[in-house]
């Protein structure tokens, strides 16, 4: 198969990423995303970098991706890494796993000791490989062609972030290549709207209420509400010898069951207020003084989004493919994207329900899970 460059694979509306934390241990606060992003670390949240699928580790180049991507004052240009030939490894996924295995183990077991203390049985934790590329910041592309190759001590100490979004062809060649290889069978297809709502009285947190679209009165239907996903395990991973790469998150999501009749009652407020309107972005406007309620709460975002389910036949997988048009009020940013996450159940349960799981079990699955990884989710063209 022909490698198709990074900046090459991208078209012209990107998802913008947050940012990763350094290649290493680092305890995190959980209000480290501020408020102008949605994304919250547990404090002892574990985030690593690796470089899988090379022989060579000093021998890297950077280039431009097609649309800069600013950073900050004195970041010029986003750049991607360039996956060349550099003398490639047989079996990748085995040394991804070895590189991986100690830090799911650790960040699971921290993961369930914060439900713990929770003691509820509506935080769910969730083992995902998410695809994409890993982006590098802070050099400018004159400095990184000009210098030549970078070694991966040097890539290290980059900022880093990770894109979720991929080509069109790629999300057509997992449905009508991967689903049907795999002998996954289509669940469901959901279509809603995340509204995002600050609270004042709680400024760390984000609460998302999901409405499913009633189609005859075109309106917003409230279901229910969840605080944003607490991540305790970030392992980004640079797949040398494919053409995306790989982000394994370890994540947990509550739904909140102890909300008075008054909070419901003016949660459904702001979402009955919403105007459903497929010309703006995320797809929801506000009349006039309606995005806010009981000085309290406002609206801060939303998300219309469009998955479809897949599970293969032992259920120890499920794939999702999803259409996201997500829009920050706050930020001014609108962007759409097309994702593909894929849920290890099996290995997810496994890490769960034993207290004191055996390193070389967790390996074992783990390498399965990446091989299957390699040979079907990571290949720009998979039929």
């Amino acid at each position: 198969m022909s490698y198709v460059p990074p900046h090459k694979r991208h078209e012209n509306v990107a998802l913008k990423a947050s940012s990763v934390p350094p290649s290493h241990h680092t305890n995190f606060n959980k209000n480290i995303g501020s408020k102008n992003t949605k994304i919250i670390y547990a404090n002892d949240c574990i985030s690593r970098w690796f470089l899988v699928g090379s022989q060579d580790e000093n021998n890297f180049q950077l280039v431009p991706v097609s649309t800069e991507w600013r950073r900050g004052a004195g970041e010029k240009s986003l750049v991607i890494l360039v996956k060349r030939d550099l003398g490639k490894l047989e079996t990748p996924w085995l040394c991804a796993a070895e590189k991986m295995v100690e830090d799911l183990i650790l960040g699971f077991g921290r993961a369930k000791k914060t439900i713990l203390r929770y003691g509820s049985d509506d935080v769910k934790l969730r083992l995902i490989p998410r695809f994409g590329n890993v982006v590098f910041h802070g050099v400018s592309s004159s400095e990184t062609l000009r210098d030549g190759p970078i070694a991966k001590n040097t890539l290290e100490k980059l900022k880093k972030s990770f894109h979720t979004n991929v080509p069109k062809s790629y999300v057509e060649n997992i449905e009508y290549g991967v689903v049907h290889n795999m002998g996954f069978c289509a669940e469901e297809t959901k279509e809603l709207f995340h509204v995002k709502v600050s609270d004042d009285t709680r400024p760390d947190v984000t609460i998302c209420c999901k409405c499913i679209v009633d189609q005859q009165h075109k309106r917003l239907n409230f279901y229910k509400a969840e605080l944003n996903a607490l991540r305790h395990l970030i392992l980004d991973v640079s797949c040398l010898d494919q053409d995306l790469d790989m982000r394994l998150v370890v994540d947990s999501k509550s739904t909140l069951t102890n909300l008075s009749e008054k909070e419901i009652k003016n949660l459904k407020e702001l979402t009955d207020s919403a105007v459903i309107d497929p010309n703006v972005k995320g797809g929801l406007k506000w009349p006039l003084g309606k995005s806010s309620c009981a000085d309290r709460y406002r609206v801060c975002g939303v998300w219309h989004t469009v998955t479809t389910t897949y599970r293969n036949k032992t259920s120890t997988l499920r794939l999702q493919i999803r259409e996201a048009d997500r829009y920050d009020f706050r930020t001014g940013i609108g962007v759409t994207s097309r994702e593909v996450n894929l849920k290890l159940k099996a290995l997810s349960t496994k890490l769960l329900k034993e207290e004191n799981v055996e390193r070389k079990y967790v390996s074992d699955m783990l390498k399965d899970c990446l091989k299957t990884v390699w040979d079907y989710f990571l290949k720009a063209s998979i039929i």
